[in-house]
């Protein structure tokens, strides 16, 4: 049996891998900014576009960006293998796009370093200067040009300006000279040959993708949009989803199994016909329609006395890992989670009774079945100990499918209770669009499905010898 975990552990790595590339990818694909989802951003930093970079460089280490993508990239000669070191984003993507549009990778460099210089020397002339306002926005509206054919045009403003200036600074004027020429250059020296030449740029190991896998595995998962630990943010919410759900799944199977069992054995009787009609019907219901009428059931004054005082949670009912364990908190909530464990169990009690009653049918109509009731087997040997096994799988396959919930939870369960699980976790990360959330939350998902598929498996050889869980010679 070890040898069949281990060979089906290593044919899941492909399978997660490819599953982390599309997640990772798609988490690089969404709009916006990374470093002003978490940070936000300074709308006077506009007017320093030199600030703004130092600022946005600091903010890009603490979130792990300030690495290469991946391992490789397939570029062109144009472009160089340093691109990734250039920040903020929307200045890297402004350089790629003027490399593209010439193809002179150096003449591009040549002209941003004479706007940076431009850009630092503007800073030392005095506020008093009125031309001073007009070259800034001039410079920064250069900087902000994707344009090829109109950087000249952008700039001719600023250098009609500079020529009004007092000869004291004639320095100045001299910076913003060259930064003419090199403008000039950027639009004239064109190399289009090198935007058909492929070119395959090699980071190693020190990019954005290994850092975010190896830190997946050793649970150092990144910040969240409020600049918290991923880990310490998903940590209260997933195990309070895995808590209902593990105690609703052990409910659902302890009286689904008998149930479904003794329905078989009963087939066409009193029992089996109004127990389908009442788990078809059950099924059939809208998951919050049922939990409100559970409330309304056991909660409400109107209908009868109040069995439990107030099902729903509070912000304040959350569980705080550092004021408390969490199987206190647990107990002290525990009336609070009765509705909701009672729901889950009712969802999961129709479908594993249903899927119980099913296979034992299928499997007593088998030829050895017959053979043990014309050797005189009793009733009860026959149902428990030769069809019970068989009748398992399908059982065991609808568990591969419930696990994956212990992790994701029930946002429509969550919400209907204000339950702090992970579900309302997920729709909250999705609504402020914390991709660092939403990008663990689909991993996680990921691997518990292909966990739930395994141990699946493992159930079938227990359930079952017959079932080679690896092979013999």
């Amino acid at each position: 049996m070890l040898r069949y975990v281990l060979k089906r552990l290593l044919i899941s790595l492909p399978t997660l891998f490819i599953i982390s590339l599309a997640v990772f990818g798609l988490s690089k694909c969404a709009p916006g900014d990374p470093v002003e989802n978490v940070f936000g951003e300074d709308p006077t930093n506009y007017t320093n576009p030199l600030a703004r970079a130092e600022t946005y460089r600091r903010h890009a280490v603490e979130l792990g960006i300030d690495k290469p993508v991946f391992y490789g990239r397939l570029s062109t000669a144009a472009f160089p293998d340093t691109l990734w070191k250039i920040f903020p984003l929307d200045r890297r993507e402004r350089l790629t796009k003027l490399t593209a549009q010439n193809g002179n990778w150096s003449a591009v460099h040549a002209y941003e370093n004479a706007l940076h210089q431009a850009l630092i020397a503007i800073e030392n002339l005095p506020d008093s200067l009125q031309q001073k306002v007009w070259i800034r926005l001039g410079l920064v509206e250069l900087y902000a040009q994707d344009k090829l054919d109109k950087l000249e045009s952008v700039l001719q403003p600023t250098i009609a300006a500079c020529q009004t200036l007092p000869p004291t600074f004639s320095t100045f004027t001299a910076t913003i000279q060259a930064l003419a020429e090199k403008t000039s250059a950027a639009c004239l020296e064109k190399k289009p040959s090198k935007l058909i030449i492929p070119a395959i740029h090699w980071y190693g190991f020190n990019n954005q993708y290994h850092h975010w896998l190896t830190g997946f595995v050793t649970g150092d998962l990144g910040l969240t949009k409020k600049k918290l630990p991923i880990w310490k943010e998903l940590k209260p919410a997933l195990y309070a989803s895995m808590a209902i759900n593990l105690i609703a799944i052990f409910f659902a199977y302890l009286i689904s199994i008998p149930l479904g069992v003794e329905m078989a054995r009963r087939k066409g009787g009193l029992l089996d016909r109004w127990v389908q009609r009442a788990l078809v019907f059950l099924h059939a219901m809208p998951l919050f329609w049922v939990g409100g009428l559970l409330v309304i059931l056991f909660c409400s004054p109107i209908i009868g006395k109040p069995l439990i005082e107030n099902p729903y949670l509070d912000i304040l009912d959350a569980w705080d890992m550092e004021k408390e364990p969490f199987l206190d908190w647990f107990s002290n909530k525990l009336p609070k989670f009765v509705l909701p464990i009672l729901v889950l169990t009712l969802y999961s009690l129709t479908i594993v009774t249903l899927q119980m009653r099913g296979g034992m049918i299928e499997t007593l109509g088998q030829d050895y079945i017959r053979t043990a009731r014309a050797k005189g087997v009793s009733e009860e040997d026959i149902h428990w100990t030769h069809a019970f096994r068989n009748a398992l799988f399908p059982v065991i396959t609808i568990f591969s499918s419930m696990f994956p919930a212990l992790f994701t939870g029930s946002l429509v369960l969550e919400t209907l209770f204000n339950f702090p699980g992970m579900g309302q976790k997920a729709q909250s990360a999705f609504l402020d669009q914390d991709l660092g959330v939403l990008s663990i939350i689909l991993m996680a998902a990921a691997i518990m499905t292909i966990l739930g598929n395994l141990i699946a498996d493992l159930l079938y050889g227990l359930a079952d010898p017959r079932v080679r869980l690896s092979s013999r010679r």
